[in-house]
């Protein structure tokens, strides 16, 4: 059994009499993790186009199993047009709400012990540092994909969630996607015969981004906002735009290093992912990796426009990622083939435009390959119909959600070689065991980024754990 202390005996006692008037709200530090029927009390880290579109309203949807009690953002006029939408939401619904907490550092939010688990919202080079503070508060964790920038970083982070015991829900929502499942089930199930490849479409990023230097916004923390990447002056198109009205534009950080890929970390961790899925590599990953592309040359921008991947897998599958290619996901078999997308969907309104095509979200080169069933032993894949309710789920139950943090750092660890092997122009030989490549310029680009306090290293040397990686 777990020991309870007498303070936690008392909060049970206090919260006796709320549950007359309001369904449960007591902490999971109350009553453990498994308690049955709790509303799992959530913060938000991050504010921007992500959180306000797709996870804060994915939480209020379901406030029979999960509640915002606190949110999180550098940018304290995002922080405040996050608060008044989620309590006027809560404010509408039926289910009485306290005033949601607002904090200016996730690190003060953390010490709350009120609250069971962090949504994870923010720019791509505050993902692992981040995600790692929350695992040693003892916070279950919905991460915004990719898992980490750095291969090293996902390694430590994936094995402190692992040692601690924590449920970790990458947002790879395709995941929970019926069209994905299926199509990745008829693969791993053979339907289509022997992989010969697999074809991987998404669309490219432009240059643009605004050079000039501006003084740096009272309402947002700067410093902390660079995090571990080098001091670099401050300008709109670097960050995010400052007009609240324009919160769900997509910003400028996502297409420049160090705080973004470009589009192989944003639309690649996607579907990348499942290609690992489908092709049952979810823990390990592809032999090496070649290609080419073309660099952001025009404004502040900076990272790959054109892309051309081309990766190999173990029994020689060949794997081709490029910009030309509708986007989605295409297995090709020796007796057929299977295609999977989003059809029409876009992450947000302010994505890149792709490829056109006429292909359905499930095609196939014939259509009896898609409708036959499998048999009674077939190989059968994580069902979800949701991502964020397969997260409380999985909280609520101690399972693993659809995305464990593995098999998360493995897909993005997929997404990063390629960055690799673009930066340096060369091919890349990878050892999936040992997580390095056969170059010693990539190795070198395999580590945590550092500047100051915003350390991995420092935050495991502070925490007395040593993560060999």
């Amino acid at each position: 059994m777990t020991p309870i202390t007498r303070r936690a005996f008392l909060q049970a006692g206090s919260f006796a009499v709320a549950t007359l008037a309001m369904p449960t709200l007591i902490p999971a530090r109350v009553l453990g993790q498994a308690a049955p029927s709790r509303i799992i009390q959530i913060g938000v880290i991050g504010c921007g186009r992500i959180a306000s579109s797709m996870e804060i309203p994915g939480i209020l949807k379901v406030p029979d199993q999960a509640r915002i009690v606190a949110l999180c953002d550098l940018d304290a006029k995002r922080l405040a047009v996050a608060r008044q939408h989620v309590e006027s939401a809560y404010a509408r619904g039926t289910v009485p709400a306290a005033p949601v907490k607002t904090f200016a550092s996730y690190r003060d939010m953390l010490r709350d012990a009120a609250i069971d688990a962090v949504m994870i919202c923010v720019p791509d080079h505050w993902h692992a540092l981040c995600a790692l503070e929350c695992a040693l508060a003892g916070k279950d964790i919905w991460l915004q994909k990719p898992f980490s920038q750095t291969i090293h970083e996902g390694r430590i982070l994936a094995e402190v969630v692992r040692r601690n015991g924590l449920v970790l829900q990458v947002g790879s929502q395709q995941r929970s996607s019926a069209q994905f499942r299926t199509g990745c089930e008829l693969v791993r199930n053979g339907r289509i015969g022997r992989i010969a490849r697999v074809e991987v479409g998404f669309g490219k990023d432009k240059d643009g981004g605004r050079k000039e230097e501006m003084p740096v916004p009272a309402n947002l923390d700067y410093d902390t906002w660079l995090g571990p990447t080098p001091l670099a002056y401050y300008t709109e198109d670097r960050v995010h735009n400052q007009d609240t009205a324009k919160i769900a534009d997509r910003p400028g950080w996502i297409q420049m290093e160090p705080y973004g890929w470009g589009m192989i970390t944003n639309w690649g961790a996607h579907h990348l992912d499942i290609v690992q899925w489908g092709l049952g590599t979810e823990d390990r990953g592809p032999l090496e990796v070649s290609g080419t592309c073309q660099w952001m040359d025009r404004g502040l921008w900076n990272a790959h426009r054109e892309f051309d991947l081309l990766y190999t897998y173990p029994g020689d599958i060949k794997v081709s990622v490029c910009h030309r290619y509708p986007n989605g996901v295409r297995f090709i078999g020796d007796e057929g083939w299977i295609f999977v997308s989003r059809g029409a969907a876009r992450v947000t309104a302010s994505d890149p435009a792709m490829p056109a095509t006429t292909l359905k979200a499930l095609d196939a080169s014939d259509p009896k390959l898609l409708s036959a069933p499998l048999g009674a032993n077939a190989v059968r894949l994580h069902v979800s119909g949701n991502h964020v309710t397969d997260w409380l789920h999985a909280i609520r139950g101690r399972t693993s959600a659809a995305t464990s943090a593995e098999i998360g750092h493995r897909s993005t660890s997929v997404c990063t070689l390629g960055h690799l092997c673009m930066k340096t122009g060369k091919s890349l030989k990878w050892d999936w065991k040992s997580e390095r490549t056969d170059n010693e310029e990539a190795n070198r680009l395999l580590v945590c980024p550092e500047r100051g306090a915003f350390s991995i290293p420092k935050i495991l040397k502070a925490a007395n754990l040593q993560i060999t990686v």
